[in-house]
């Protein structure tokens, strides 16, 4: 019986131990890609705030040995990285050399140079809407504390007092390919996000970097007075009757899309189709699709599906230009349908906001 009691509590021991070193992972995406060898680089679509990793350089020619070059340690820390789901890339600083002109002791001219930026690697992590996002702090507590075995294994790192950990320097900052201005531009409106927080199919959701709109709903602009049907329950904002009823077809018309093939739409081909709903300020969207490129083949597809086309007119004859549509039909042949929707008759892309 103690043996079974002893054994009890060696478990219970062993699973705190686990769940306390679960506890400080960050929030890790298995869908983050870790393969050996690929490079991972930082472009502008990264970000926009990011951690700062790391900063590796080459030692002179005349004091190098065997090892890793700077280039193939910063794509091993990033592999390592990747494997604990942690979005991570390597970004090349050149260096830079400033020349000036100057006077020596005697007064003579003379032309001096120095060192303004080394060439560096560096290794950054995350895609963080700003620098107060909960995942992001998270994430560089872990890093900071982290152990890769590319930096301790092979010499690099050596501990000393104001450097306890080989990434414990690890810092947030934005991502060093875009500019100020381009951070202010992609920082997520808190009135979109409010509007947007806990609703199904949000395009907050949508991983790719473009969506395509094929159907808006406009209704008045978001109230702090009036009452709403549509309204998170956690969020203090409220909006009109007509905007209410505005984000209600866009999420019944996505909802539909997402059961097409139920439907028979669209003809010759029923098929789901992956739709999203955005809220704004004084329309409601509907999107489809989730593009990494303005050449994804899809997007031409998907714009000729729902976009307007010339038809005869059923009185004239004459062709002209109509929109699309999508009906649900009622229980039978005579009933009216149950919904229908127009689309856009010119659907655009555009880029697809972040939820962080």
């Amino acid at each position: 019986m103690r043996t079974l009691q002893l054994f009890k509590k060696s478990l219970i021991i062993t699973f705190a131990i686990v769940v306390c070193m679960t506890a400080v992972l960050p929030e890790a995406d298995a869908r983050i890609e870790a393969v050996k060898g690929k490079k991972y680089k930082l472009t502008k679509r990264h970000g926009p705030w990011m951690i700062m990793v790391a900063s590796l350089r080459d030692i002179p020619e005349s004091r190098r040995s065997k090892g890793l070059s700077a280039q193939d340690a910063a794509d091993e820390l990033v592999y390592e990285l990747r494997k604990r789901g942690i979005p991570a890339y390597t970004f090349s600083q050149d260096s830079v050399i400033q020349r000036f002109n100057t006077l020596d002791r005697l007064g003579r001219e003379e032309r001096r140079s120095y060192a303004a930026q080394r060439a560096m690697i560096s290794v950054i992590a995350g895609n963080y809407s700003d620098n107060e996002d909960k995942v992001a702090q998270k994430t560089l507590k872990y890093v900071k504390n982290f152990h890769p075995k590319v930096l301790t294994e092979n010499g690099v790192y050596k501990k000393t007092p104001g450097q306890p950990g080989p990434l414990s320097g690890a810092f947030l900052t934005i991502n060093p390919q875009l500019s100020p201005q381009e951070v202010a531009q992609r920082k997520q409106d808190p009135l979109i996000v409010k509007l947007n927080s806990g609703i199904e199919y949000s395009l907050l959701k949508n991983k790719g970097k473009y969506s395509l709109v094929i159907a808006s709903f406009y209704g008045n602009s978001v109230t702090k007075t009036a009452t709403s049907r549509f309204q998170n329950a956690s969020s203090n904002l409220k909006v009109s009757n007509s905007l209410d009823q505005a984000a209600e077809n866009a999420w019944t018309l996505a909802k539909a899309l997402r059961n097409a093939k139920s439907y028979g739409f669209p003809a010759g081909s029923p098929r789901n189709i992956d739709a999203y709903v955005l809220h704004e300020k004084y329309r409601s969207i509907v999107a489809v699709g989730s593009f990494d490129s303005t050449d994804d083949p899809r997007l031409a597809e998907y714009a000729k599906l729902f976009g307007a086309k010339l038809k005869p007119h059923p009185e004239s004859g004459v062709e002209t230009m109509t929109a699309e549509y999508f009906v649900i039909p009622g229980k039978t042949r005579q009933s009216p349908p149950a919904a229908s929707w127009v689309f856009d008759p010119k659907p655009t892309l555009m880029q697809t906001p972040k939820s962080r």
